[in-house]
């Protein structure tokens, strides 16, 4: 079975994610002004964008999640 990915604790940041979701807003912008333009290798392009910036988004929201359940379970005590 693969490892869990290694992502630094500032990915889950709020930052991140608004960061992400305004370069894949403006990417999706980019791939719809060039496919009007029929400019087919640019919205190739910036259609390649779109797909790591929210996959960079999707993941960057599942690993905040991650942390604030890791931060909300209950903390046993030691023996």
């Amino acid at each position: 079975m693969a490892t869990a990915p290694i992502r630094p604790p500032w990915f889950g940041n709020r930052g991140v994610q608004v960061l992400a979701a305004v370069a894949l807003a403006y990417s999706l912008g980019q791939l719809v002004g060039h496919v009007v333009d029929a400019a087919w290798g640019e919205a190739f392009l910036s259609f390649a964008w779109s797909v790591l910036f929210g996959y960079v988004l999707v993941e960057s929201l599942r690993f905040r999640r991650q942390q604030e359940a890791a931060r909300d379970e209950p903390v046993e005590p030691a023996d």
